[in-house]
């Protein structure tokens, strides 16, 4: 027996703060954030020998920083959620008092001197409701662990009821600006006391705020340059505003702490300009198999830290060695990350061959931390005009199928501006089919514009996407009706005539297919196979 206590803590919500966000900026400053609170919590709890944070390792770096913290000696949860909501005050009072300071007003919106011990303002109201801190003790690592796990069930959890109108981000929370909380306002408003001139009137100030706060955040005049940090036309709420404004170093991000000094900070180009075609991006959120199950395996709290060394280096490498040109990664907190290919140049998009190369190499990559655990990816390339949280929507979900269907593996899922996709899930070693397709034009030679594009000898996939859709419209190629009324005999021989792989197709077939090797399973993979090949690889 042992007198020796460990204490688990957490804190939520975190993928929903991070997929709130629009631009890139708020990605950034999510993570921003998150990692910020993390190691606030763990700054508090290491305090040797009486209190030891066993996980996560590489205490002293900040960026990437787990919010799942395992401590050697007991901590109280009240102390837990005191802390953690203490530097999250601390951070919304900063951002605040800028916008303050630098956008002069007569404000609303926060707690009067008077009011205090009474009645809170709105940033008070999120500064005490905004996370839900979770907590678990127990006489080994993994009793804390599984404490916390079974803890989390029973939720504590106080939302924000708030009058006014809803931001242009998320449409959840109101828009934050200085008449927000204005009593007297939102009197007359439910009163129907608001004239179409009031309303008016009130619209030309609240546009009016958010010009002058674009412009603040710029250090700029009017007409120069506005739009880095927020469009004058964007209406953002409190979290929303404070996310936006943590990437601003000068005044805001200094405050706080050296990690939020963010450097060549590029924004993505999505949309079109005139005359131009909208860019493709790409965007991929990836996850460690089955890391709680390994995790119970480590009883030691040396394999516990050797663990999460292996993996905070991994991270850090991942995202310090993540090609400039390539895009960004958001955030790489061990185990989990998230990125986005993506160019910042308007005439040279990223080429979906450029995409797809590195995204073979990935699973090579991450094997470099050394652990036994595999790694599940949704991959998202996404059309234009795509809004962004629907994109971060789809990588997750691609994520989670990438799981569903054995883990292991990529999903690449097409998500068109339409709102439609297609997708493809494989295991991460049977991947390079994408390569192997037989172009019935091998000796085809590149144009001069593809050349000068830097764009590599690429397979006419419209021959294969062409006698697949013509067979699916005839029948002899089905995705209806039940499994044992389908035959894949035709599907698995159009497979052998364009790819000639049915030897090493069938050796992996137990790993692609797991216990669903079904015919209808067959030819809904040769299908997203077909559909994703001609759209990531055809040379048209």
């Amino acid at each position: 027996m042992t007198d020796t206590v460990y204490t688990a803590i957490s804190f939520a919500p975190v993928q929903g703060f991070i997929e709130k966000s629009r631009k890139l900026r708020d990605l950034f400053g999510a993570s921003l954030i998150l990692s910020y609170l993390s190691q606030k919590l763990v700054e508090e709890f290491h305090h040797p020998p009486e209190l030891e944070v066993i996980s996560p390792a590489l205490i002293h770096v900040q960026e990437g920083m787990p919010n799942r913290i395992l401590i050697r000696g007991y901590v109280e949860r009240s102390h837990v959620q005191n802390t953690l909501l203490k530097h999250w005050q601390h951070l919304l009072q900063v951002c605040r008092e800028w916008v303050e300071t630098n956008v002069p007003a007569d404000y609303h919106w926060s707690q009067k001197p008077d009011q205090v011990g009474k009645e809170k303002g709105e940033w008070e109201r999120w500064g005490s409701y905004a996370w839900e801190v979770f907590w678990g003790k127990g006489d080994s690592p993994i009793a804390a662990m599984e404490d916390l796990e079974t803890r989390k069930l029973k939720r504590d959890w106080v939302a924000v009821n708030w009058v006014g109108e809803s931001s242009s981000l998320s449409g959840t929370d109101a828009i934050a600006w200085h008449r927000l909380g204005d009593k007297d306002l939102i009197k007359r408003d439910l009163k129907g006391e608001l004239t179409s001139a009031d309303r008016q009137e009130l619209k030309q100030e609240l546009d009016d705020f958010y010009l002058r706060l674009s412009q603040a955040l710029e250090d700029s005049s009017a007409d120069s340059h506005q739009g880095k940090f927020l469009r004058p036309n964007e209406r953002l709420s409190i979290p929303e505003l404070a996310k936006r404004l943590v990437t601003r170093y000068e005044g805001i991000g200094e405050h706080l702490d050296e990690s939020f000094k963010i450097e060549s900070f590029s924004e993505m180009v999505r949309m079109p300009e005139p005359g131009q075609s909208g860019h493709w991006t790409g965007w991929f959120m990836g996850d460690g198999d089955k890391v709680g199950d390994h995790l119970k395996g480590l009883s030691a709290e040396s394999e516990l830290q050797k663990f999460s060394n292996a993996m905070r280096q991994w991270g850090k490498d991942f995202k310090n060695d993540f090609p400039k040109d390539l895009g960004r990664v958001v955030y790489a907190g061990g185990d989990d990350f998230m990125g986005i290919i993506y160019s910042d140049k308007p005439h040279n998009p990223i080429l979906e061959s450029k995409a797809l190369d590195w995204l073979t190499e990935l699973n090579s990559q991450w094997k470099n931390h050394g652990q036994p655990i595999n790694l599940s990816v949704g991959f998202v390339w996404a059309g234009h005009s795509v809004p962004q949280r629907d994109v971060l929507q789809h990588c997750r979900e691609a994520e989670k199928q990438a799981k569903n269907l054995g883990r292991d593996r990529v999903t690449i899922r097409l998500l068109f501006n339409s709102g439609q996709c297609v997708q493809w899930t494989c295991p991460w070693d049977y991947l390079d089919i994408l390569t192997k397709y037989r172009d019935r034009d091998p000796d085809r030679i590149n144009t001069q514009e593809e050349i000068d594009k830097g764009s590599p000898k690429r397979a006419n996939w419209n021959h294969i996407y062409s006698d697949w859709a013509q067979l699916k419209a005839r029948h002899a190629i089905s995705l209806q009706g039940r499994s044992d009324q389908v035959d894949d005999h035709i599907a698995l021989k159009i497979f052998e005539l364009y790819f000639n792989d049915m030897e090493r197709f069938e050796r992996h077939s137990q790993d692609i297919f797991k216990q669903d090797d079904t015919p209808k399973a067959v030819i809904e993979w040769l299908d997203g196979l077909v559909n994703v090949g001609w759209q990531l690889c055809s040379n048209t």
